[in-house]
């Protein structure tokens, strides 16, 4: 007997929480470009470099359905001005410092239940695109 396939009607009815095996629901933002002051060298001290973050922000189970309520959303420009804001707050020795700090910021939103970070510098060497870290955080 050949296996059948769910009733086309399955997709429009709605689903039930117990039907489900899970979900995870993340924001992100990609490649976001800023000036940052980062490295260990002399010549990196007092100046600033381009750099790019990209983020996904997986959010608790509470804030994946807001039901259009902005305030319990989880918010990508957020994040962002968030991001801009801890880059320019200070000079960081290391690439992994700048990525801890900027999950330790993340974290303090209890919605946010993991962090990926990647953090480029995007001039460091001139034979490649880009250098950096990647971290990750969960709770």
């Amino acid at each position: 007997m050949k296996p059948t396939l769910a009733p086309a009607d399955a997709a429009a009815r709605p689903r039930s929480e117990h039907a489900l095996a899970g979900e995870r629901l993340s924001v992100r933002v990609e490649g976001l470009r800023l000036e940052a002051e980062v490295g260990v060298y002399a010549s990196e001290r007092g100046r600033k470099q381009p750099i790019a973050v990209s983020l996904e922000a997986e959010v608790a189970s509470e804030a994946a359905h807001p039901e259009a309520d902005l305030g319990h959303a989880v918010n990508y420009a957020a994040l962002a001005e968030t991001v801009r804001q801890v880059v320019g707050r200070q000079h960081h020795e290391l690439l992994e410092d700048l990525a801890q700090a900027l999950a330790d910021t993340m974290f303090a939103d209890p919605r946010i239940v993991r962090i990926a970070l990647k953090v480029d510098k995007l001039t460091a060497l001139d034979d490649a695109t880009s250098v950096g870290v990647s971290y990750e955080r969960w709770r």
